[in-house]
């Protein structure tokens, strides 16, 4: 294989005089070295001056080529982000690149522009992200392409995700691949687990606060057959120390040092993948993953929650058989999945003032979703999808008194189209629209404990347009530029459709909300030259969302969700990766956003929406050496509200983290990391404070050296 690769690669040489520009550096390598050997000496020249040569060699018995071993110690993926929107502005994050000791789902999503991740404590605690302003509930989060965000929630709690078991993260920033899900306003997220062709790995951290992970991974081939087995565990006491302000902000003089209390997580995951071959040149893959989770509900820095608990478990299983495009026949993947989930929350006390709570709560869907992609004609491709997701939620309340309810179902049936066509080489046009049916079936019951019901229909449609042009280039420099426009819908999840049984009331009279978006910008590919690689990416983008929901107050002791609300947000992003000589480089981002509350509520109305500050930016530098590997980072988050009147607003602070990792020996790794080096106290939610300076120490065995 590797003699055929270095023959098609000198047979291709001659013939590659023009450069398109990639879309990464290391594409950019491949293209711009032919590119200049093409351009060194004219074809015609260098075959004159071969001919006694080639005469001479042919006269000579063939020698026999012995090539060393080449042990490769990760593939990269197959198909990325970038590959599946190639129009839109899309991350891919890979676990493990940043040479952490402990690297958390938090910390990785952080490594994108136009991302924002608010904790409401430290490790283990609830986490949101939202994409580019608009709000958590706003974003499709999947896990394997199978959709985590439900009609029984729509926000995601990043610290439930398996955080060892990650192998990388797509990010798609405004327009989201269609053929997914429902499109949302604020884009998605995909995560992606380890492939069953992950190497063999354990690893061990040990941190601050109590602090422990454990992850051991295991691969195995045979013939066309490949499994993996992973198990992780995470801990921690989270005992942190704070600044409480007594629950009075606007008044430092009775603030005073505490102790985190009733923080402590454990958090156990499995995950279990099967990949192989079927007849006809089909493949199928088999995943599982279980995840659970044991914590206390600390609650506000200043009113503490000392018992409250919160249990969960989840288990999800996918079956996708793919068979690759033909001449004539289409690429086919059929995927079916099934997820199972149970929350148990326990406040006997009222600690949290929502009342004394005791739920058992059960979630679970089952979908299935089919995706043809037909082979190019006339450079024109046609993508057909398909999907059919049934969700359904029984809840359950001890402490209530009443009868639990019936058990609520949304049933959703939808299908996509997606042309994509290339009229002119280096130019794609895309042009796509999802349908989807959506249909509610809602149960509850009221506090005289008589059963409700409400059934609610409503139809999805999400229409999408993109553009890529890839300039020509000279030398090692390319130039693309993109555009995007969608219009996408968000429904109403169960609890804002149905309420729950204490202080949020139904309105099973609430619309989608709706949003359009639009964006456009480029990036500019550098290398290698002189032994420097640069990929520089730029997007102006705007949102306009209407017929946001909103918790207006009903009564003394109740809210109620309406779509009362609108909202314009608008921002610039600016990313950068640099590679430089001697194992250095150098990654960066920043944005800037604005942000204006168009609703009609009068206190909110004309101010910034919270929770989104106006600059945001991070760098980190490292270097690679022999045996050694040394990173450090830096993260601005410049002033913002915390509060939809405007009053209450958080100072702009700064993160820095530096990572030192030594490698004896291959396969084997010991990183020492220190987070928030600056022992900064700082919170993302008001009320929820973060941890301060903190130390880790990871030694794993089998590691993957660190990609640059």
């Amino acid at each position: 294989m590797i003699v055929f690769l270095l023959l098609l690669l000198s047979a291709l040489a001659p013939a590659r005089t023009a450069f398109a520009a990639p879309d990464t550096p290391a594409a950019a390598d491949s293209a711009a070295a032919p590119a200049r050997d093409s351009l060194a000496v004219p074809d015609s020249a260098r075959a004159a001056d071969d001919a006694p040569r080639t005469a001479a060699r042919d006269s000579m018995p063939a020698p026999v080529l012995t090539l060393p071993e080449v042990r490769v110690d990760r593939e990269h993926v197959a198909r990325d982000a970038r590959a599946t929107q190639p129009t839109g502005f899309t991350s891919d994050l890979r676990a493990g690149d940043t040479g952490h000791a402990l690297e958390t789902v938090v910390e990785l999503l952080g490594r994108a522009a136009g991302v924002r991740v608010q904790q409401y404590g430290g490790l283990g605690s609830f986490a949101t992200v939202s994409l580019r302003g608009a709000p958590a509930s706003q974003l499709s989060v999947y896990l394997d392409g199978v959709p985590l965000t439900s009609a029984s929630g729509s926000v995601v709690d990043l610290s439930s995700l398996p955080a060892t078991a990650i192998d990388h993260i797509e990010i798609y920033r405004g327009v989201a691949p269609i053929a997914l899900g429902p499109p949302t306003p604020g884009g998605a997220i995909d995560i992606i687990t380890l492939p069953s062709h992950a190497l063999s790995r354990l690893a061990v951290t040990r941190g601050s606060f109590g602090t422990w992970q454990g992850a051991a991974t295991a691969g195995v081939r045979r013939g066309g057959w490949s499994a993996l087995g992973h198990a992780g565990w995470q801990a921690s006491r989270g005992d942190f120390g704070y600044r409480d302000d007594n629950g009075t902000p606007f008044n430092a003089a009775d603030d005073a040092d505490a102790t985190r209390v009733n923080a402590r997580f454990d958090a156990r995951s499995a995950l279990a993948t099967v990949r192989g071959p079927l007849p006809g040149g089909a493949t199928i893959v088999l995943r599982q993953s279980l995840v659970r989770r044991d914590q206390g509900v600390p609650g506000l820095g200043a009113v503490p929650a000392q018992h409250t608990r919160l249990a969960t478990d989840r288990a999800l299983g996918s079956a996708t058989i793919e068979r690759p495009r033909g001449a004539i026949a289409p690429a086919v993947s059929v995927e079916g999945a099934v997820d199972r989930g149970r929350t148990r929350f326990r406040d006997a006390l009222a600690e949290l003032g929502a009342g004394r709570t005791d739920t058992d709560d059960h979630t679970g869907s089952e979908q299935l979703r089919v995706i043809a992609t037909t082979p190019p004609l006339a450079r024109t491709t046609l993508e057909l999808s398909g999907l059919a997701r049934r969700e359904h939620a029984r809840l359950h309340d001890a402490a209530s008194g009443r009868p639990d309810p019936p058990r609520s179902a949304r049933t959703t049936r939808g299908a996509s189209v997606l042309l994509a066509a290339e009229p002119w080489r280096g130019v794609l046009l895309r042009a796509g629209r999802r349908w989807d049916r959506e249909t509610d079936a809602l149960r509850w019951t009221t506090s005289l404990g008589q059963a409700g019901r409400s059934d609610v229909a409503r139809t999805l449609d999400a229409p999408q347009l993109g553009a890529r042009v890839r300039l020509p280039g000279v030398a090692a420099l390319g130039v693309t530029l993109k555009a995007n426009w969608s219009r996408s819908q968000r429904a109403p999840e169960f609890v804002e459709l149905f309420g729950n049984e204490g202080s949020v009331r139904g309105n099973p009279a609430l619309t989608p909300e709706r949003s359009e978006n639009w964006d456009a910008g480029g990036g500019v590919v550098l290398g290698p030259a002189r032994g420097v690689r640069a990929t520089v990416e730029y997007a102006h983008w705007e949102q306009h969302a209407r017929d946001l929901i909103v918790y207006a107050k009903n009564s003394a002791s109740s809210v109620r969700a309406l779509n009362v609300s609108r909202a314009r947000l608008r921002g610039e992003e600016l990313s950068a990766r640099i590679g430089l000589p001697y194992g250095a480089g150098v990654t960066g981002w920043c944005t800037w956003q604005g942000t204006l509350d168009q609703g009609a509520v009068p206190a909110w109305r004309g101010r910034a929406l919270p929770q989104r500050p106006e600059r945001h930016a991070a760098v980190e530098a490292s270097w690679s050496g022999a045996h050694v590997d040394v990173a450090g980072d830096l993260e601005y988050l410049g002033g913002d509200w915390l509060d939809r009147a405007n009053r209450q607003r958080a100072p702009s602070r700064t993160f820095a983290g530096l990572t030192l990792g030594v490698r004896p020996r291959r396969g084997t790794r010991v990183a020492l990391e220190v987070k928030n080096l600056g022992d900064t106290r700082a919170s993302d939610v008001a009320g929820f404070p973060l941890p301060g300076r903190s130390i880790f120490v990871t030694c794993e065995w089998g590691a993957a050296p660190r990609l640059p």
